[in-house]
């Protein structure tokens, strides 16, 4: 049988593309620019990480993002000639650079943190009553499933279920008996 395309999995794979075709539309990636700003998402994303890390490497940049080496290049190139960030060589290697956002740079950042809180804001507030917790918990789920990279912890707490207690009291008899 073909498990790749089988009836469930089928289903499955729509109903992710769907959910990736609304929450593109919904958020205004789409968009030729971010937030009424002069950036694409990846120049916003290469902004947010220069704001998050203070300073560092194009490399550490660009396997963060999973971004092309020279379309990442580029993107640098431009915002050294907008003053939004300064890069540098790095002594034990001078193919690489350290990037850091100047003060045009923090101020631009500044500005699309600002109305990306205040869209992310509206959207959440136009959700009925719980629906904001509903919604940060179905991200955190989704995050969680598709982090690979993620660890998964040696033991998982959970609510009891029927039984349980029973099989504890038995554990423990039985424990208590071998003593």
């Amino acid at each position: 049988m073909d498990t790749l395309h089988d009836g469930g999995n089928d289903d499955r794979i729509a109903a992710v593309r769907r959910f990736n075709r609304f929450y593109t539309r919904k958020i205004g990636v789409l968009e030729q620019h971010l937030l009424e700003s002069p950036f694409t998402l990846t120049e916003a994303r290469v902004l947010f990480e220069l704001a998050h890390r203070g300073g560092a490497l194009a490399k550490e940049i660009g396997a963060e993002l999973g971004l092309d080496a020279g379309y990442l290049s580029r993107i640098v190139q431009a915002f050294t000639e907008q003053g939004l960030i300064t890069r540098k060589p790095v002594p034990s290697d001078r193919r690489q650079f350290e990037l850091a956002l100047t003060a045009k740079g923090k101020q631009a950042f500044s500005r699309l943190e600002r109305a990306s809180h205040d869209e992310v804001s509206k959207m959440i507030a136009a959700l009925p009553a719980g629906g904001g917790q509903r919604l940060v918990a179905a991200m955190t789920t989704i995050e969680r499933l598709l982090d690979n990279t993620a660890t998964r912890p040696e033991v998982t707490l959970r609510t009891h279920r029927p039984g349980d207690m029973g099989w504890v009291v038995q554990q423990h008899g039985a424990l208590y008996a071998r003593e």
